[in-house]
């Protein structure tokens, strides 16, 4: 077994270890305290049987994977999958998402086994690592939207049933028992049926307002809304047309244009991602290729600076697959607040120690930048404060200046070690060397490595070396290997961390620092091309609200909220406020979003809030219908090929890398040396 398989397999072995461990611990908690387990809503049931003991396990599993690093953000999607397909109670949930997170973990481990007895360097552990999580990911991420689009596709079937079986019935949930019925085979059928359960509950506003947290999709929202105030305000009609089906015709055509989009965003952004990862499998295959042509190239290959060249491929690959997820990220992905409610930075700030860090470091208030900051939280919708925003750049330049002081001294060690292998100039050829050719630089490397290793360490002068290469039967020295073997022992000599690298570690941990601002920034930036389309689905859906009898403004406002993303903070703000005083609280929401579109949807709701019904005030928005909905054409358009320009050249970028830096650059430089090392020897 090789070096790095060895610290792998132990590396493994630990982590096992302390997930039992922690297992254990947890399993310990939740026996002997009733309060904890209803704390996590811990569901055990009293063994009956042999199986009922491995469902008592995978529900302790199950909370143990939510509450790890990593781990927990595949066990709450693998959750969801479950949640979205079919109509589970919540210990199914759990005992299934245990069972399955458990099998997954036991496949990555025993894949990681296999991989590592083959492997005996750094980068491809390290291609095999990333590789495994970026697999996992996928089929994870596939399997929830490959779900997700099933249902979004049958909702217009789904929608024909029902407007059949509402004219038949006249009645919202007999309507849709009819639609579970005939499609109770398909992914829909668990939505519709918690639809149903919700609206005729004892408490269906909070039954829906739990559905709402896990709708595979905001449609499914809509209609669970729309269906829910038929169903308690009746339904009415305008031109002899049911307002019921109306909104059912609006939400079918707000579908057909998501399909569209969908299709063209998975088309262009499944190749981006393909070419993103793609360097990652063929920088070792150019590196055996340019060796086994280039011979020269081995000294570019075996130092520190092909080190470096092979960590920014690595890293570039990284952030270019994550900045991809981002650009492609939908503003009503779902979120997982519901499973971990204590954030990490919040367990760090209440240390003490930590508190004070961050206390020192965090803007003050009243300040353009503490005001710049706390807008861009607002802005992303995220689930930061202040004070967790300055945990994250802490850990991030803590982390960064670690990991710069480990890449120096691995770097130190790759330095000496190419020193020892390094070809001298006389071998140096563009061209593959000969049997022969490799046995005498061989030979070379030997006799090098015995004089290396005689003075390295040593305070050993150019004189000093030459007497100890004098031949004592002629007298006469090789001035070549004298040169040669001083720069391989001066090299490794001076191969530690020195003064500088402290301060390029500071350097790069300040640049650090501020990479959490600029992922808020690019969040936002990503957010507001999203934000006209959401304007845009703002009018359609006060187009539905409109013709209900009792919509006030306020209801109005709860289903902007429910429905937004990229305005939810400062609308939940002004619902906040409203009862306070709504025109003073829509004037605010006004003013808290500088966009025009958004202005003139609050001043129609300002005047529906006096002077005029909410009908009137919106009555433009019925003639304006079809000019909208070209506009939401037209806009969707735009933002996909805003977004596929953007993805573009993040996809491309580790390619170039690969490329010009790993293959070209080495190719012309070495080129470049050979050539005044031949017009050296013509001159002499």
């Amino acid at each position: 077994m090789t070096n790095i398989a060895i610290v792998l397999v132990v590396i493994s072995l630990v982590g096992l270890a302390s997930l039992g461990i922690y297992y254990v611990i947890l399993k310990r908690k939740y026996s002997s305290s009733t309060l904890l387990q209803q704390k996590d809503s811990l569901v055990v049931k009293n063994k009956v049987n042999f199986k009922d003991t491995f469902d008592k396990l995978y529900q302790v599993l199950y909370m143990t994977y939510v509450k790890m690093p990593l781990v927990k953000y595949f066990a709450k999607k693998v959750r969801l999958k479950y949640e979205m397909t079919n109509d589970y109670s919540e210990y199914e949930l759990r005992r299934n998402t245990g069972r399955l997170m458990t099998l997954t973990m036991i496949v990555v481990f025993v894949a990681l086994a296999v991989c590592v007895n083959v492997v005996n360097d750094l980068y491809m552990t390290l291609i095999i690592l990333i590789g495994l999580i970026i697999v996992v990911e996928k089929v994870v991420d596939i399997t929830i939207t490959s779900v997700s689009n099933k249902i979004l596709r049958q909702m217009p079937e789904a929608f024909t049933i029902l407007r059949h079986a509402f004219h038949e019935h006249g009645m919202v949930d007999e309507a849709i028992s009819d639609v579970i019925d005939e499609m109770s085979e398909k992914e829909i059928a668990p939505q519709l049926k918690r639809i149903r359960e919700a609206i005729i509950s004892d408490t269906p506003e909070v039954e829906l307002e739990r559905y709402y947290d896990t709708a595979p999709n905001r449609f499914l929202k809509l209609f669970a809304g729309i269906s829910y105030l038929t169903y308690e305000l009746g339904d009415r009609k305008i031109e002899d047309t049911s307002i019921y089906l109306k909104n059912l015709n609006n939400i079918l055509n707000e579908i057909y244009l998501e399909i569209l989009k969908q299709d063209k965003l998975k088309n262009t952004f499944r190749s981006l991602t393909i070419i993103a990862v793609a360097p990652l499998i063929f920088v070792k295959p150019i590196e055996s290729w340019a060796l086994g042509n280039f011979a020269a190239l081995s000294n570019f290959y075996n130092s520190s600076i092909g080190f470096i060249m092979q960590s920014l491929i690595i890293v570039s690959i990284f952030m270019s697959y994550i900045l991809l997820r981002v650009l492609r990220e939908d503003g009503e992905e779902i979120k997982f607040d519901r499973v971990s409610k204590v954030k990490w930075q919040e367990k760090l700030y209440s240390i003490n120690f930590i508190r004070m860090l961050v206390d020192a470091f965090k803007t003050k208030q009243n300040t353009t930048k503490y005001k710049k900051e706390t807008n861009l939280i607002k802005d992303t919708n995220s689930y930061l404060t202040i004070e967790w925003l300055y945990v994250n750049k802490l850990t991030y330049a803590f982390v960064a200046f670690v990991l710069v002081l480990l890449l120096v001294l691995n770097i130190n060690i790759i330095t000496k070690n190419a020193a020892y292998t390094r070809l001298s100039n006389e071998f140096l050829s563009l061209g593959k060397l000969s049997d022969a050719d490799q046995a005498a630089a061989q030979e070379v490397a030997d006799f090098d490595a015995q004089y290396i290793n005689a003075y390295k360490n040593k305070n050993v002068s150019r004189e000093e070396l030459a007497e100890s290469l004098t031949d004592k039967a002629t007298g006469t020295v090789d001035t070549d290997a004298v040169d040669r073997i001083y720069d391989k022992i001066i090299t490794i000599n001076g191969s530690y961390v020195k003064w500088w690298h402290i301060i390029v570690a500071l350097v790069i941990a300040y640049a650090a620092y501020h990479i959490p601002n600029i992922i808020l920034a690019i969040r936002n930036n990503v957010r507001k091309m999203d934000k006209d389309n959401e304007i845009m689905q703002f009018q359609s859906i006060i187009l539905m609200l409109m013709h209900i009898d009792r919509v006030d403004v306020q209801t109005i406002l709860e289903w902007l909220c429910r429905f937004s993303y990229a305005f939810r903070e400062p609308i939940a703000t002004c619902l906040n406020n409203y009862e306070a005083g709504a025109e003073q609280a829509l004037e605010e929401l006004k003013d808290n979003v500088p966009n025009k579109d958004f202005q003139r949807i609050v001043d129609q709701l300002q005047s529906a809030v006096t002077r005029i019904p909410v009908k009137a005030a919106f009555d433009e928005l019925e003639t304006e219908r079809s000019f909208f909905y070209e506009k939401r054409k037209d806009a969707n358009e735009n933002l996909i090929k805003r977004k596929a320009s953007i993805g573009q050249v993040l996809a491309f970028t580790p390619m170039v890398l690969l490329i010009g830096g790993y293959l070209v650059a080495p190719l012309l430089i070495v080129s470049m040396l050979q050539m005044v090392n031949y017009f050296s020897q013509m001159s002499f």
